[in-house]
């Protein structure tokens, strides 16, 4: 049934096409150099759009629900109340309890790891946005657009939190609860972002893809090694490379048929970081935003490649 990937693949699309608006709303305003960086890769992510969407035209085999997916939104609604539980009841923070739901998930439930790391994200929500009883709202709204999203976009790093960062916006919108506002960090801070955005995706994808642990694995264990290093390292600015290095983790996600090396990956990292520089100051609370920083970022990346592929196969 086409509608069910097509509203997955508009959900997904919708959430990372805002959140890279914003991006190059912010840089615009602020540095030309990284604008016209950030323009390059929207134009490039809208490329990415329009590759992936012959997969929601393909033969649909099986029912359009089956039991299976219930179990998948069990597992996402689960994923995101223990790990807000475990970041606000608890007190680790967001990154902390996402990395630990992810990583138990991962070892202890591999055929269920995704979807319940996918709510973990949605649990990486601010309670200054969404509240105890609120966040349930979340996690249903993302449990739903996992199952719609199951066929699309398969490959690409920072799915799960673009599914998550949906439940939130969407629930933030019913709600009417306002998303939380930052500022875009200095340079001296931003080049700290930026080697830690490249050095988190690539270890994150060689966990991963080389050591064939696979990408719950390789994410949740490169943001807990991140949070404990960078928390003792830097004192100021220790929580805001460890929140990078979960962010550019996602992006390691990635399977080698979407980013084919690390040389490729290093490149999406710098756009990640970038991004999640100059987003800051939008979306800000909302579980999933990380991801979606990754998800943008490798779209744009693989599309790019894909076009050079196809320009050097002109040329010869």
């Amino acid at each position: 049934m086409t509608a069910k990937r097509t509203a997955g693949f508009w959900g997904l699309a919708a959430t990372c096409s805002l959140l890279y608006y914003y991006t190059l709303k912010a840089s615009i305003q602020t540095s030309v150099p990284v604008a016209v960086i950030v323009g390059a890769v929207f134009l490039s992510l809208f490329y990415g759009f329009y590759l992936e969407w012959p997969v929601t035209l393909g033969k649909w085999e099986g029912p359009v629900f089956s039991r299976k997916d219930l179990k998948l939104f069990i597992a996402v609604f689960v994923g995101a109340l223990v790990s807000y539980w475990l970041s606000d009841g608890v007190g680790t923070g967001a990154v902390l309890a996402s990395s630990l739901v992810g990583l138990l998930a991962g070892l202890l439930l591999p055929s269920y790891g995704a979807p319940i790391y996918c709510g973990s994200f949605v649990g990486m929500a601010s309670p200054l946005v969404l509240n105890q009883t609120e966040i349930m709202l979340a996690a249903a709204l993302a449990g739903i657009l996992y199952i719609l999203a199951q066929d699309v976009f398969n490959g690409f790093g920072g799915k799960l939190g673009t599914i998550a960062c949906a439940g939130c916006i969407l629930s933030c919108a019913v709600l009417r609860n306002p998303l939380l506002s930052g500022s875009i960090p200095a340079w001296d801070v931003g080049l700290r972002i930026l080697v830690t955005s490249v050095v988190a995706s690539v270890a994150a994808y060689y966990v991963n893809v080389r050591l064939k642990r696979g990408p719950v694995v390789g994410s949740a264990l490169v943001g807990l090694v991140g949070f404990f290093l960078f928390a003792r390292i830097f004192r100021e600015t220790g929580m805001i490379l460890a929140t990078v290095s979960m962010c550019a983790s996602f992006a390691g996600m990635s399977s080698k048929d979407r980013i084919p090396n690390e040389l490729v990956m290093a490149v999406a990292g710098v756009i990640v970081g970038l991004v999640f520089m100059f987003s800051s100051p939008y979306m800000g609370g909302a579980g999933g935003k990380l991801g979606t920083t990754a998800f943008g970022a490798v779209i744009a990346v693989n599309a790019a490649h894909k076009l050079a592929q196809r320009l050097n196969g002109q040329k010869s």
